[in-house]
């Protein structure tokens, strides 16, 4: 997968627009970094022996590039966050910051390229159909002083165990700014759950009853009130 990603990922952060075959390469390539990490695999070891499921799945964990899913991510609006010179991006052992199911049009996705560049899938119109809707042009987002640092706060947040900071970032204050939340509350494994008509509420309900059960904590709510929805906007990036 990272064979196929990489040229696209150097397309991406050389602000070049991907034709529709690599914006579905991409996309399977963020959705199999969602799977992939030691908190997804452990929930969902859990949930298996929980609910008593023995079966193989069908497709390989590491992104099936016929899988629906991929729609929901492809024909997103995207853009791109650049930070402010003196502010960077971190990423964890959870590289993805997903707000909530991929079927649900208000989601988006997080993924930093590097120190400089965030990548997003962004939230789309409640009529979006992910089947039929082409998006529109990526864009990028000039992100102002301190800009970065909510961004950072999530994605540390929802890291697993572990955080990278590039050697030029890092020092006192980020290892006390992100050292009092890594990890408070992980990365939601959301596609353990397909919604099929189901209420959100109700599927996220058995996720976070699944977290809490596995790591012997009750997590509250998953609230990212300051990043949900995300809208690619023409004139600034923010939340709406």
């Amino acid at each position: 997968m990272e064979t196929l990603a990489s040229p696209i990922y150097e397309k991406i952060v050389s602000y070049n627009e991907l034709p529709e075959n690599e914006r579905f390469i991409w996309s399977q390539f963020l959705l199999s970094q969602l799977v992939r990490t030691p908190t997804y695999m452990k929930y969902e070891s859990e949930a298996r022996k929980l609910f008593g499921i023995t079966e193989v799945p069908k497709h390989c964990r590491v992104g099936c590039k016929d899988c629906m899913d991929l729609y929901f991510v492809a024909n997103r609006d995207w853009c791109l966050l650049l930070a402010h010179e003196d502010d960077f991006f971190v990423r964890s052992d959870n590289p993805i910051l997903q707000t909530g199911f991929i079927e649900l049009p208000d989601t988006c996705l997080f993924y930093p390229l590097s120190p400089k560049l965030c990548f997003v899938a962004c939230s789309m119109p409640s009529n979006w159909n992910a089947f039929s809707s082409k998006p529109n042009e990526t864009c990028g987002y000039q992100l102002p002083k301190g800009g970065a640092h909510m961004f950072n706060f999530y994605l540390a947040k929802a890291a697993g165990e572990s955080l990278i900071i590039s050697p030029n970032d890092d020092g006192e204050i980020a290892e006390k700014m992100y050292g009092d939340i890594l990890g408070l509350y992980p990365q939601p494994p959301f596609s353990l759950h397909v919604l099929n008509g189901e209420k959100p509420e109700n599927a996220f309900e058995s996720i976070r009853k699944i977290m809490s059960y596995t790591d012997g904590f009750e997590y509250p709510n998953w609230q990212l009130d300051e990043l949900e929805p995300f809208y690619q906007r023409s004139q600034s990036a923010g939340t709406a």
